[in-house]
């Protein structure tokens, strides 16, 4: 009976490593890339999304959206927790490198215009990855 519960807490605890670790994906093994954060949302049309992430200077960060839909605009703006901005204009984009003048907190704000015949609603994948820095 001990070591049935011995192997069993062996293999609890393998599996608790295990899902440790497979928090952070290799994307492209051979530059770095990370995966860092990916998620699913439905945005509503003049509507902006905003959440806050950790980034650490010396890292290349980039924000990519995928869009399942046509004729939508998309915008990617960051921020540092003082609401500086640090990355992104006022051009409309699916995607938007950049890096941190420090570790820290940031913010990102998401928001799109759809065609006059939207229902107003849109599903997005956002995905922000990282990697180290990587001179041309």
């Amino acid at each position: 009976m001990k070591k049935l519960f011995k192997g069993v807490l062996v293999l609890i605890g393998l599996l608790t490593v295990q899902s440790a670790v497979a928090q952070v994906v290799e994307i492209n093994p051979s530059v770095q890339w990370k995966f860092v954060r990916s998620q699913v949302i439905e945005l509503q049309e003049k509507n902006v999304y905003q959440y806050e992430f950790p980034a650490e200077k010396g890292f290349d960060y980039i924000f990519n959206i995928d869009i399942s839909e046509s004729n939508i605009e998309t915008f990617v703006k960051v921020y540092d927790i003082q609401m500086k901005p640090i990355a992104g204009d006022d051009e409309r984009t699916e995607q938007l490198s950049f890096r941190v003048p420090a570790s820290g907190t940031y913010i990102v704000t998401l928001g799109y215009q759809g065609p006059a015949e939207d229902d107003g609603k849109t599903p997005l994948d956002i995905t922000l990855i990282r990697r180290e820095i990587v001179e041309d």
